[in-house]
């Protein structure tokens, strides 16, 4: 009976502390001519820092708001995604939702209604958040069903205000297929990322349209167009829903985490030494620039591109890349076994033992990596004992030959004869 009490008092605390990092507000709507409430998530540590945090709307409060929640604070303890400042749009019990989100069946347009909540978010909800708190550059929307179809409606703008779009099982209007290729072949400027997923369950009509926005979004040709498509075969769209916000999530801020497979090939495997240390150094700055939050570059990033560095060129920009690692990094080794490897490539031992030996400095003797990278050490020193055998040793009698007789015939060339001196001196 105790346990179940304590039980109970730890389960009502952990609700206190999470609702404690949500609130919500009335907003007034001249667009909407209604009072919309809000949900806004703020993460921890809001108040003790100065820096701008990414913006996540999310329309379906009812059904995606806890998840999303709940995947964002996970993620981000884990490094793998920003801190966010997530919204959460209510509906009335009483409200229509194709009142609101819904769009002309004519010509798959928003219809007056859900152009006026397009407004309000646009004109009203953001602008009223972005003055109230500190929002960075990047912002997503998320939604399901028919107001996964809604969103699409932002990417129609000339300057989106969003760049990230997670639409799971939508419900899309019948020519959205053709208009979403269109308008996102003409995104340009900044990255775009977006998602679509749907489980098993999905209605054929419905699932007619997705597959066929699908086809037309693998084809767009842009480089400022990122998607990703997910089809959940063996789940519902019930079940599928948290799958999809996880996956979702990962994706779109695929620029924030460090470099994995997908991105190394896609971005990075085909470029020169120097590309890929400047490629390194404008994604740190871009995750500042859109997310508001600045990171040193993360040391498994260095590992990541070092083979590019390394194996490229003779590693002829490998001290340039000791340095930089030095300079994020300067407790580490890390900077000092690439200004080695640069050293030792060019068969300067002395500098290459140095390098080596202050790196190793820095590694704790109980480290399992100190003897791995003691090895380097012991590399550099056999190839100075064999550089200085080979200095030393003594030379065959054909060496000495060979030798003698370059000597007698350089000799013979700088002797002049008598004529000759004579003429010179005339």
């Amino acid at each position: 009976m105790k346990k179940n009490n304590l039980f109970l008092i730890f389960l009502f605390l952990t609700f206190k502390f999470f609702a404690q990092e949500i609130t919500a507000i009335d907003i007034h709507s001249t667009y909407l001519n209604e009072i919309k409430v809000v949900k806004i998530f703020i993460p921890e540590g809001y108040e003790e820092s100065r820096q701008r945090y990414p913006l996540t709307l999310v329309i379906d409060s009812e059904t995606l708001f806890d998840s999303y929640v709940a995947d964002a604070k996970l993620f981000s303890k884990n490094k793998a995604v920003p801190k966010q400042i997530i919204l959460g749009i209510t509906h009335f019990a009483t409200s229509n939702k194709s009142r609101d989100y819904g769009f002309n069946v004519l010509n798959s347009f928003p219809h007056e209604n859900s152009m006026n909540t397009l407004n309000f978010i646009k004109e009203e909800l953001i602008p009223r958040i972005k003055n109230d708190y500190r929002i960075a550059y990047f912002k997503t929307v998320v939604a399901n069903d028919l107001s996964a179809n809604f969103i699409n409606y932002f990417i129609f703008d000339n300057k989106p205000v969003f760049s990230g779009y997670i639409s799971i099982n939508p419900e899309l209007a019948p020519d959205m297929p053709d208009y979403m290729k269109r308008y996102a072949t003409q995104i340009k400027g900044d990255d775009t990322y977006y998602y679509m997923s749907h489980g098993n369950n999905t209605e054929k009509k419905k699932l007619e349209v997705i597959n066929a926005t699908d086809v037309g979004l693998i084809g767009v040709s842009n480089v400022y167009f990122n998607y990703r498509f997910e089809n959940f075969k063996k789940t519902n769209n019930l079940i599928s829903t948290p799958q999809a916000i996880a996956s979702a999530m990962e994706f779109v801020y695929s620029m924030y985490s460090p470099i994995d497979d997908e991105e190394f090939e896609k971005n990075i495997s085909y470029l020169s030494p120097l590309a890929a240390m400047e490629y390194l150094q404008y994604k740190y700055e871009n995750i500042e620039y859109l997310f508001g939050e600045r990171i040193p570059i993360r040391q498994e990033d260095f590992v990541r591109l070092e083979s590019i560095v390394i194996d490229e060129e003779d590693g002829e920009h490998l001290l340039e890349y000791g340095e930089l690692a030095l300079k994020v990094h300067p407790t580490s080794p890390l900077g000092n076994y690439y200004n080695g490897q640069f050293y030792e490539k060019s068969k300067e031992y002395d500098e290459a033992l140095l390098a080596y030996k202050k790196g190793y400095a820095k590694i704790p003797e109980s480290s399992p990596k100190s003897i791995g990278y003691f090895m380097n050490i012991k590399r550099v020193l056999s190839l100075q004992k064999l550089e200085q055998e080979a200095l030393n040793e003594p030379m065959s009698e054909e060496e000495l030959e060979e030798d003698s007789l370059e000597e007698e015939e350089t000799s013979q060339e700088n002797e002049e004869t008598p004529e000759e001196t004579e003429t010179a001196n005339e």
